[in-house]
């Protein structure tokens, strides 16, 4: 019995170019972080010609049901004085406004269903809704705790609120989230923001010199 050929790629076979994959961002609205990498991930993308694709997924679950952790990073002893401390520092470094409502304040939950349901119906708008979730928590110190919230946010920016009502949205923006999350879980994502590309990943904001690095070589 003769073994199965490998199957042709069209674009190969034709001598055309084969489109870089894309770059993921694993984030969670929560995250001061995530915010500082909103920053600076999307000219990494644009200067690589890599696709950024938006991965919300739910941190705290992560962190309750994966990793075993009961306290949020900032309860922490001696951790959580030198992030409180860092995260206003490296705010300052970046040249970002940073005036964030209290953390104990902000179920992010909400807004990473909202945004998984404009990802479904206006996925030309996710990346816009996501940045203004992040400004609005982290800048302004306005968290969109509710649908109402997130449709006004969305309203702002231009997206059509026909089929974003919460009765018709909810659930299966629950479930979009609660299937975003999981997938982050199984391509390996513990914390956030973290990125992914080529199979490579890389955690945390401080990272992204490393992935510009990375994307520019070709690896190492």
């Amino acid at each position: 019995m003769k073994p199965a050929l490998p199957a042709i790629d069209p674009a190969r076979e034709a001598g055309a170019a084969v489109p870089p994959g894309p770059l993921d961002f694993y984030f969670d609205f929560i995250s001061p972080y995530g915010y500082f990498a909103l920053a600076q991930i999307e000219a990494v993308a644009a200067r690589h010609q890599r696709v950024l694709r938006w991965r919300p997924f739910h941190m705290r679950a992560v962190t309750r049901e994966v990793l075993g952790m009961t306290q949020a990073m900032g309860d922490v002893p001696l951790k959580g004085p030198y992030v409180r401390q860092d995260v206003r520092r490296t705010a300052r470094w970046l040249g970002l406004p940073y005036a964030p409502a209290p953390t104990a304040g902000f179920s992010s939950v909400v807004a990473s269903r909202f945004l998984c349901v404009v990802q479904d119906k206006h996925p030309q708008s996710a990346a816009a809704f996501a940045r203004a979730v992040f400004h609005s928590h982290h800048a302004l110190g306005r968290s969109p705790n509710t649908w109402d919230d997130c449709q006004g946010l969305a309203a702002q920016i231009g997206v059509p609120l026909d089929a974003l009502n919460e009765a018709a949205c909810a659930e299966p923006g629950r479930e979009l989230f609660r299937a975003a999350t999981a997938a982050a879980v199984a391509q390996g994502v513990w914390g956030t923001p973290t990125f992914v590309v080529d199979g490579e990943m890389f955690w945390g904001s401080d990272r992204i010199a490393q992935v510009d690095a990375w994307l520019e070589q070709g690896g190492w």
